[in-house]
């Protein structure tokens, strides 16, 4: 394998240049983004309706649009929310499905439906779906400072500022948010109407005709047809001075009946920074697009479109995941570059040897530029999951290249034997080449052979299905791109270095003599090593030797070991961890919410009150609140120097008082501390255990969640249990003001259900404003009646309605209004309802824990419906099934190559006594570090798997080796050609052969070989261990003191446990279990096999009337 690159360098050099060149290449060039895209291709179909109830709009228009999208080609997945006023549908598709294409089809599909729209209902917009976790957590949003005021800032950033940003190559979408748009307001003046007999549909619709457009025929031009249309041009006193109406000859002009205002709708959010009222620019990046590229390029390019605004404005960026993901991967690449140093150290310390420690250091970059190449060839995204696993492979990179440089130097370091001052350079020269091949030769079989079973520990992640799949096959293939890189670098370049970097100068230094090894026989013979059977054991020998004699006390030791951690240790110490999510960085964050039908511009005082208590804002710390209807949010954001002050808890302190002071809301509050504060009655993350139950019918499932929460309250220590509709921060239950109209009396009175509507549209101001072109401009229209921001109940049920035939009716006479509970959101996947189950526990976290999964495993769900923990902390019962069985696989995966390699049954169980050895370290460090034991962790036991076995193998391979050498050397001549079945072949000799000796000098040469095999391998068992160990240690490391758990500390805490353990056990244990196993297993079995072959032959013999052994004798 190695004899091509030895016999041709240079080619050897051209080749590793390529992938140097390649990996280059591709670099910069890599998809980069912070997790994979766990989500998969979606849209979202979003429609409003104001004024509508959930209730309402699932049944007008969310259900026809599932029923409508459901129709469209390579549709996964449909989830539906329906909330007061908006209905938002995410469609998912299989990710093979164009999107353009399947966007298209979507708004065929919905074509009927945009012409059978409820009244006041908006057309469905299709927009690209923004994931749940980046719904508050925008991809890039930045603040815009003005002197303007906010409505005039908001009609100038979009102007100005939207068209450039949308510009720049990877945004998907940007919009503004804070301020108003622009309207038109045509309030009616309901006393004139009813007093000149107007009616108000007929005056509207007059007011849209002159906005109509009038066809004028056609002309032809260069053979192109083109319509021409006529539009009479429009400005605000010519719509105040238009016709509306005729009465009896008499004109009646819009001024006379309505007032004509210029101004704003009103505001949808009010955004605030440090106390100041701003808008702000939020940017969703395309999917797909490169995370750091985009924030780069929207960093850059903020500056030059502030100092070209043709107004004063200044940017401040507020949140950007992409500028986070740099800082993470610099971390990484900090955190590498410690690692690269800790290992270069412990290699020169070990080997005494600078060039050398260079040359194995080296190998890890050839193995990462070549990995890097594979990622962009295979289109893999680097990210925190794939760095991650290239990060802890570096010091299983190293394996590979310390096995070669292992072997190789022990024996160049051997060859300053009898004759060698009296070889010319040229014998030296061939000494050393022939040394290094038979050094890499001699390790070709442990390297494949841990490689394999690295990789193959790895194939059982192929039965990863949902998100542990798109999580965690990522960074198997990223592992396994690294190692097989690494056995390239092993077998082609570190040979070839190491005979022109080392080898040749090292002989070109010593003196020349004048012999010439005569042939390859005599080259053959003085680089081959024969172990000296008469030679003295050193003092580690010595302590193996004692290890093999007292196997009768370590093997049940090692026994009992393993039963205690397993059954004791982690049953019951451990922390049982669900799948992993990373954590954001530590921030206060406030979530306030009024009543339902509280004004926005209250619920922005309301947090103007929390502001206040925060002004002035220290350098270093920045408060960003947003009010939207009843809701508000406020974060504050500190920067690395302030967060390790008292300003964090000073803060959380004040907006506490400010908590306990406001009545009427429900307020929560996180950050800087172990439990959040919350008071007031919603649901979701005001609570700190939910339970999401869906099915196919609301009624069973509200039954099944009353019975549920009977049972939680009977724990004393559960509090505040509810049943919730929706995602995080909705109520349980909210009110809903109910009009009910009286058909009967509508038909009495000559009235249409539309004509009662649009009064009561007109009077609460909800209508939907229309769109004309005036001066020039598309200008948004609202029509109402004036005073309706003030209407109180009493004057809206007073309210007379002008009937068809004359006359006029009281509103009270043909509605009724009523106040009843309804939930806040109606929430479908897949034609399934889903309920939330939300509860305070109080105690800890391993007892709230602990009761959610007793919930879960205690309710009697029938066929059809489905519980599990919301937040998915948890891993569901299909996921730990998942990873149990993916455990297995990689041992059987395991078995299954090395038998085949190995040729046996037997050696491979040997090998596998390694994995119980890994797991009392794993176990112990989770146990003694009070780390969780989460998805995470259990993906690094594969990986584990496969790196513990490494240790065990080049143990028994050394122990086979070195039983043959030993009977080469005691009979002479090549006993593994003598022993094969055929000729030109050999076979595998082991200790198993020794049986053939008398009885006393076969135990006595098996443990001499053990003894020198463990001594053999030694230094390559330790600096392989130590490597890995050094390498996974500085993802332990938190460079600060307030940082979060990363994805890469339980991979790495999991390999530096198991390893540790296994490598000291190994060495303790492995010589007295393959001692044990060949002598009192392996010799009986196979002595049995010997003297039944004896008795056929013999008996074979005697039928054929030929003289037995005994008689020839």
């Amino acid at each position: 394998m190695t004899g091509p690159f030895l016999r041709r360098p240079v080619t050897t050099w051209m080749v590793f240049t390529v992938f140097v060149v390649t990996g280059l290449y591709a670099l910069p060039k890599l998809k980069i983004e912070a997790m994979p895209e766990v989500d998969l291709p979606s849209i979202s179909v979003v429609t409003s309706w104001n004024g509508a109830s959930p209730q309402a709009i699932q049944r007008s228009l969310t259900l026809p649009i599932e029923e409508a999208v459901r129709r469209v080609h390579g549709v996964e997945s449909v989830r539906s929310e329906s909330r007061p006023g908006r209905s938002s549908v995410e469609i998912s598709f299989r990710r093979d499905v164009n999107l353009d294409f399947a966007e298209l089809d979507i708004n065929e599909q919905l074509g009927a439906l945009r012409r059978d729209l409820p009244l006041g209902a908006q057309p469905p917009q299709v927009l690209p779906y923004v994931p749940e976790d980046f719904r508050t957590e925008q991809f890039f949003a930045a603040s815009i400072q003005s002197p303007l005021p906010p409505n005039a800032l908001r009609q100038r950033a979009e102007d100005w500022v939207l068209p450039r940003i949308l510009g720049i190559e990877g945004v998907a979408d940007a919009s503004i948010q804070g301020g108003s748009r622009p309207v038109v307001k045509i309030l009616f003046d309901k006393r004139k109407l009813d007093l000149y007999g107007l009616s108000v549909d007929q005056v509207m619709q007059a007011i849209r005709a002159m906005d109509a457009v009038a066809a004028a025929g056609v002309i032809h031009d260069d053979g192109l047809e083109k319509s021409i249309s006529l539009r009479e041009p429009l400005d605000m006193l010519r719509l105040e001075k238009a016709e509306v109406a005729r009465r009896a000859g008499r004109i009646f002009r819009l001024g006379e009946v309505a007032t004509l205002e210029a101004g704003h709708e009103d505001p949808l959010n009010i955004v605030r920074a440090n106390g100041q009222n701003v808008v702000q620019l939020v940017v969703d990046k395309s999917s797909g697009a490169n995370t750091v590229a985009v924030s780069k390029a929207l960093r850059d390019a903020l500056p030059g479109i502030e100092a070209t605004l043709p107004f004063e404005a200044h940017f401040h960026v507020e949140s950007d995941q992409g500028e986070d993901l740099e800082k993470k991967l610099w971390e990484l690449v900090y955190r590498s570059l410690v690692i690269l140093g800790l290992l270069f150290l412990l290699m020169a310390i070990s080997l005494r040897q600078v060039k050398l420690t260079a040359i194995v250091t080296g190998s890890i970059f050839f193995a990462i530029l070549i990995s890097l190449s594979f990622f962009y060839f295979l289109k893999l995204s680097v990210n925190f999951i794939t760095i991650s696993g290239l990060t802890v492979s570096f010091g299983l990179l190293l394996d590979n290249s310390i096995l070669v440089l292992d072997s190789v130097h022990r024996r160049l370091e051997n060859l300053r034997k009898d004759g060698w001052s009296q070889l010319t350079r040229r014998a030296k020269l061939a000494v050393t080449t022939r040394s290094i091949l038979a050094g890499t030769n001699e390790v070709v079989f442990p390297i494949l052979a841990t490689t394999l079973t690295t990789l193959v520990a790895f194939v059982s992640f192929i039965f990863l299905s949902g998100r542990l799949s798109l999580y965690y096959v990522p960074l198997a293939i990223a592992v396994a791109t690294a190692l097989m890189s690494s056995l390239f670098v092993a077998f082609g370049w570190i040979p070839v270095v190491l005979k022109q970097a080392w080898a040749g100068p090292l002989v070109k230094r010593e003196q020349a003599g004048d012999r010439e090894l005569e042939d390859e026989d005599a080259l053959e013979a003085y680089v081959e090593e024969l172990p000296d059977l008469d030679e003295a054991p050193r003092r580690f020998e010595k302590f193996v030797h004692w290890t093999q004699r007292l196997w009768w006390i370590l093997l049940p030791g090692l026994v009992a070991l393993c039963l205690w951690t397993g059954l004791d240790v982690y049953k019951n110490r451990v922390i049982k961890g669900g799948f992993f999510r990373m954590r954001d960085r530590e921030q206060l964050f406030l979530y306030l919410q009024m009543p339902a039908g509280t004004d926005l511009r209250y619920t922005a005082e309301i947090l103007r009150g929390f502001e206040e208590q925060l002004l002035p804002v220290p350098p270093g710390a920045r408060v960003q609140a947003n009010s939207f209807g009843n809701q508000a949010t406020l974060s504050v954001t500190f920067e690395d120097s302030l967060r390790a002050t008292e300003v964090p808890i000073m803060f959380r302190d004040r907006l506490i008082e400010v908590a306990d002071r406001t009545g009427g809301s429900s307020i929560f509050l996180s950050g800087f501390s172990d439990t959040p504060y919350f008071k007031g009655s919603f649901g979701g993350s005001s609570f700190n255990s939910t339970i999401e139950v869906s099915g196919y019918n609301s009624k069973t499932l509200s039954e099944i969640g009353e019975k549920t929460l009977a049972r939680l309250e009977r724990n004393r220590r559960v509090r505040k249990a509810r049943i919730t509709s929706g995602r995080r921060f909705d109520r349980g239950l909210q009110d809903e003001t109910v009009i009910t109209l009286n058909r009967a009396e509508l038909a009495d009175r000559g009235l249409s259900v539309l004509d009662v509507v649009l009064q009561l549209r007109l009077l609460l101001r909800v209508d939907t404003p229309t769109q004309m072109r005036i001066d020039g401009k598309q200008e948004r229209v609202q029509f109402s009646y004036a005073g309706a921001e003030t209407i109180e109940y009493a004057d809206l049920l007073g309210t007379l309605v002008p009937l068809p035939g004359g006359g006029q009716v009281r509103l009270d006479q043909l509605i009724a209004i009523e106040e009843v509970p309804t939930a806040g959101t109606v929430v479908r996947e897949n034609q399934r309802y889903t309920i939330n189950l939300n509860w305070e526990y109080v105690g800890t976290d391993r007892m709230r824990r602990a009761t959610i999964q007793n919930t879960l495993e205690g309710m009697d769900l029938p066929y059809g419906y489905h519980a599990e923990e919301a937040e998915r902390e948890f891993l569901t019962d299909e996921e730990e099934g998942q990873l149990k069985l993916m455990a297995v696989l990689a041992a059987v995966f395991i078995f299954i190559v090395l038998a085949a390699l190995f040729e046996s049954l037997s050696l491979p169980l040997l090998v596998l006594f390694s994995l119980p050895m890994a797991m009392v370290g794993v176990v112990l460090i989770f146990w003694l570090t009070h780390s969780e034991f989460d998805s995470s962790a259990q993906i690094g036991l594969v990986l584990l798997f496969g790196i513990v076995v490494n240790n065990a193998i080049l143990l028994v391979s050394r122990y086979r080796e070195e039983a043959a050498l030993t009977l080469k050397a005691l009979r002479g001549g090549d006993p593994g050609a003598e022993a094969a079945l055929f000729d030109g072949q050999r076979a595998q000799l082991g200790g198993s052969d020794l049986r053939h000796l008398p009885r006393k000098e076969g135990r006595h040469l098996l443990r001499r070989a053990v003894d020198r095999g463990t001594r053999i391998r030694l230094r390559s068992i330790l600096l392989t261990s130590l490597t890995t160990i050094v390498g996974l240690a500085p993802l332990l490391i938190h460079f600060q003191d307030n940082e979060s758990k990363d994805i890469w500390e339980n991979l790495a805490l999991s390999s530096i446990g198991g390893l540790a353990s296994s490598t000291v056990l190994l060495l303790l244990m492995m010589p007295a279990l393959y001692y044990f196993f060949v002598r009192w297993l392996a010799w009986p079995v196979l002595g049995l096999g010997d003297r039944w072959q004896r008795w056929r032959d013999a008996r074979r013999r005697r039928a054929a009337g030929e003289p037995s052994a005994a008689s020839s004798l």
